[in-house]
């Protein structure tokens, strides 16, 4: 189905934090500068940018509770700083939208299409489309600023990952420099 061209889409950023190990030359860093690249893009065409990733509490008793409050896991990586003009958000599970205030934030800011970036696609990226798709945002993916952030994941996660969000969806998966071009011109 062709869409109407977005009047104000925001770019989300998931997943994007210390406590992730986003550390270079571990599994998935080089996806971090494309990150990078579509919050500059979004930056210059004065689209806004929310970074959203997991906050736990110890009384939480999850597994593996490494995004606790109070650490400087949850600061946002220094590859994607400075962070001044944008939002942060903490989600308490997997979707972006999960028991915190971004629908809120979105419809505050007039969003109408969502921009879905980080990891993991098979994970937080595709929890977060289908709540935005049923939030009635318009969902667009940078399939190459996404990816299966687990070691020994098979690829076909992230193929299958991204067919649902089109196919289920009716989301666009579109190269970077495609959204770029498409939806974050310079103003």
């Amino acid at each position: 189905m062709e869409h109407a061209p977005p009047r104000n889409p925001v770019v989300i950023i998931l997943d994007m934090a210390r406590g992730y190990g986003w550390e270079p030359g571990g599994l998935g860093y080089d996806m971090v500068a494309r990150v990078r690249r579509l919050k500059d893009a979004s930056h210059a065409a004065g689209v806004p940018v929310i970074h959203v990733h997991s906050l736990r509490r110890p009384s939480d008793h999850v597994p593996n509770p490494r995004m606790l409050v109070g650490t400087d896991n949850l600061d946002v990586i220094p590859e994607l700083l400075p962070i001044d003009d944008d939002t942060i958000i903490y989600k308490r599970y997997l979707s972006g939208f999960s028991h915190n205030d971004l629908d809120y934030t979105l419809r505050t800011m007039g969003c109408d299409a969502t921009i879905i970036c980080g990891a993991s696609t098979d994970n937080t990226v595709l929890w977060t489309s289908a709540d935005a798709f049923q939030n009635r945002y318009r969902v667009i993916i940078p399939e190459d600023c996404t990816m299966v952030h687990r070691e020994g994941e098979v690829p076909a996660h992230q193929t299958i990952a991204l067919s649902i969000i089109r196919k289920v969806l009716d989301g666009e998966v579109l190269p970077l420099e495609e959204v770029i071009a498409k939806y974050l011109r310079p103003r």
